[in-house]
Formats: C-alpha cells, sequence, structure tokens
C-alpha cells in the first residue's frame, strides 16, 4: 500500500544573533503531519511545539494568532529533536504541502538552528510537492487560488475555524481535501499517487505567489514595511539568502522589488501591510513571485510610475520655489530696495 505525507509548518519572523548583528528568520515554532494513503486517508499522525532560540521577541499577538502558548514553547522539543522525530516519521515518503513556503523555512532552520551549510541542509529533506494549485484546480477554482480556509468552505467541508494556524489541524484539513476530491473528483489527483520521493518537484513560485514571511506586529502601515524591507529574504527553491533591489513604495500599503537568488535568478518581491483583527496593529506580508512575463511587466509599470511621481514632485518643488520668490519680491519694503528713490513732498 502506498503511504504518503501532508505536512504543515507554523513560524514567526525572529531575529538570531550573527557575527556582527541581529539577523531575522522564519523560526519554525510548530509542526504537524499526517501520514496517509490512496484513499486520502488518515493513517497515522505527528505534532510538536520546537523550542525558539529568542523567545522573548515573540509578540503576544504572534502567539495568539498561532495559538501558542509562551511557557509550553519553553519547554518544548529542541529543534534537532524535533526534526529526528519527523525524519523518523516520514520515512522518504513523498511530502505533500499547502503552499511553497514549508520546504523553504525548513532549509532556513536547518541552517541556522541545525547548524548545516546550504547544501547539507537541501540534502537532508526531501523536495515537497505543493498541493494548493491541484486541489483548487480540482475543486473547480483558477488562479488566485484561494487559501485553505477558503478552500474548505467552497467544499463545505469547514468545521472548526478557531483552529486555523495550528500545523495539524491544517495538515489534517488538506487531507480532508485530497480524501474529498479523491472521491468526487479522481482525476484530478490520480497524478500525485503516482509519485514517488524522487518525483515531488522542488517548491517553485507559482502565478499565485509564494509567502516568504509575516513581520512582527507593528503600529502603522508605514512601520510594518519598514520592517518588511529590513529582512533577510530566501529562494525558495534552494533556500539560500539572497540580495534585493531598490524598494518602489506602490501605496501607503504596498511596495515591491526585485529578489536575486545567484542560482536561480530573479523573483519579484511583493510586501503588503494589513491590520491585524480585533487589534490596532499591522504586519506586512512578504510574497515572492517568478519573474515571468507578467511580474516583469509588473515591475516595469511600477518604476515608470514611480519615475513619474518624482518628476512630480520634484516640478512641483521647483514651482513653488518660484512662486516663493516671486511673492517676496513684490513685497520688497521700498525702504528697503536700493532702486528706490525717495523725494521730497512738494
Amino acid at each position: 500500500m502506498k503511504q504518503f505525507i501532508i505536512a504543515d509548518f507554523e513560524w514567526a519572523v525572529t531575529p538570531y544573533p550573527s557575527e556582527t548583528h541581529f539577523q531575522y528568520f522564519n523560526e519554525i515554532l510548530s509542526a504537524g503531519a499526517v501520514r496517509i494513503d490512496e484513499e486520502g486517508q488518515i493513517l497515522d499522525q505527528f505534532y510538536t511545539l520546537i523550542q525558539p532560540m529568542t523567545p522573548e521577541y515573540l509578540h503576544p499577538v504572534v502567539l495568539n494568532v498561532l495559538l501558542l502558548d509562551r511557557a509550553a514553547l519553553a519547554y518544548a522539543p529542541s529543534f534537532s529533536r524535533f526534526f529526528e522525530e519527523f525524519c523518523a516519521f516520514t520515512r522518504n515518503l513523498p511530502i505533500f504541502t499547502w503552499g511553497c513556503a514549508d520546504r523553504s523555512a525548513l532549509l532556513q532552520n536547518l541552517r541556522v538552528k541545525g547548524g548545516c551549510s546550504a547544501e547539507s541542509a537541501s540534502s537532508l529533506i526531501p523536495k515537497m510537492r505543493d498541493l494548493q494549485p491541484i486541489l483548487s484546480r480540482g475543486a473547480g477554482l483558477r488562479q488566485p487560488y484561494p487559501g485553505l480556509a477558503a478552500l474548505l468552505n467552497h467544499l463545505g467541508l469547514m468545521q472548526d475555524s478557531k483552529n486555523r494556524h495550528n500545523a495539524l489541524a491544517d495538515a489534517s484539513d488538506t487531507a480532508r481535501i485530497l480524501s474529498y476530491l479523491q472521491k468526487n473528483n479522481p482525476d484530478s489527483v490520480t497524478e500525485l499517487f503516482s509519485l514517488k520521493s524522487e518525483d515531488t518537484s522542488p517548491a517553485v513560485p507559482t502565478a499565485t505567489g509564494v509567502l516568504q514571511t509575516t513581520t512582527p506586529p507593528a503600529p502603522t502601515p508605514g512601520e510594518s514595511l519598514h520592517a518588511a524591507r529590513s529582512l533577510r529574504y530566501y529562494c525558495p527553491i534552494c533556500g539560500n539568502a539572497g540580495s534585493t533591489g531598490t524598494w518602489i513604495r506602490m501605496s501607503k500599503t504596498e511596495m515591491l522589488t526585485l529578489f536575486y537568488c545567484e542560482h536561480h535568478g530573479k523573483f519579484l518581491l511583493e510586501t503588503v501591510s494589513r491590520p491585524i483583527k480585533e487589534t490596532n496593529l499591522y504586519t506586512a506580508s512578504a510574497i515572492l513571485f517568478p519573474y515571468d512575463s507578467h511580474q516583469k511587466k509588473r515591475y516595469t509599470a511600477a518604476r515608470q510610475t514611480a519615475r513619474l511621481r518624482r518628476i512630480k514632485v520634484s516640478s512641483a518643488e521647483t514651482e513653488g520655489q518660484i512662486n516663493a520668490s516671486s511673492s517676496n519680491s513684490s513685497e520688497i519694503d521700498p525702504a528697503q530696495d536700493k532702486t528706490y528713490k525717495k523725494t521730497d513732498d512738494l
């Protein structure tokens, strides 16, 4: 009987000390996985919290969103212990995830907390197959593909919305969608059940993008975007750190730039600030898109718009200076004007 793994990781942006200063990475705080058969039925499950490196930097809002307790994290297993148990559970079976970012986050943690090089980290974990576009198309939906909760609602499978962002609950919900489609639209998922571990493809961003990270809560949209600019970003395919170009401010809540990976080239990096529900705080999501013809047009148009905006501002400033100069010259006190000649009254 063929078996497969559906895994989910939940993480937060946290700092870690480097040689000269603090850097940031997506630190995995909880991991969940289910082992399924060809019918999509759950055979076994795995769940654990993971002890953070710098728990004092975990914002209460982040812990609330991820349904995590700070005290429980303090006594959670180390990352090394988690990874050993995770590998024992997966047993080199094909691994599916919802979205492309999970493998990238795991690579980051292997480097930062596991002390691995980028090359050895990539060799330690299997490739992972993104189920989001496959299951969305199987449900009759097209791009932009919905989130997990939205697809559950669309199929009438939502059970407990309070467990969103719980790693095991999200992995189990993904398995339920897969099982539902296996029964109601088997042709849409047939390719998945014919895969072997060596066939699963790397996490390449699709047209819907891959979520890189979300920033810690901030009091204003501008501050959340500023925090996004200061973060370090990683290639979603190989997990290596890359560089970013000049940031382009699209609006009060959105910025664009290019991300460069020396092995996999350019990506479009978009950051969008959104309010956090039931708070007065904001967080910015950073999303990587493949630099295809569509994203190239977006970036080119953004650069042109930014250039025209700078010209307009510069022209307005110049016009303001001219007007101010003209105004000052028309209000010169005759007593101070050397060209004014005083005459005696007749």
